[in-house]
């Protein structure tokens, strides 16, 4: 007889919960308190048109998708807006809805209606 694993058995089998039927000891759920915020609806550096992504670096920066505004805006680890780059368009650089971003030493983001990858190294 087949097994069927729900989503649900799934997330339990993830925590730690049931495996083959038998209970284990659970990791206790990790809590989180609210720390801080940024942005706001715009145009303008920190703000945003319906982020899409978002990306950490080694050293903390952040890294969001600004889908609407078409460009990527950098923080630093406590919101502090350090840059942006991109535009509206299909050269290098320049995004159509871009709506997902990776970051190692490089970032590189979906530029989705452009039907790309574009990777970016830091200068």
């Amino acid at each position: 007889m087949a097994q069927h694993i729900t989503t649900v058995s799934v997330q339990l089998i993830m925590q730690g919960i049931i495996s083959n039927g038998a209970t284990t000891n659970a990791t206790p759920p990790v809590t989180y308190q609210f720390v801080t915020k940024w942005g706001s609806y715009g145009t303008g550096n920190g703000q945003f048109k319906y982020l899409y992504g978002v990306a950490v670096d080694s050293s903390g920066n952040i890294y969001v998708v600004d889908t609407y505004n078409n460009r990527i805006q950098q923080f630093n680890s406590s919101g502090t807006f350090i840059t942006k780059w991109g535009s509206n368009g299909t050269g290098d650089g320049q995004f159509s809805t871009p709506r997902g971003i990776a970051s190692s030493v490089n970032v590189y983001v979906a530029d989705t209606s452009n039907h790309r990858i574009q990777k970016f190294s830091p200068q």
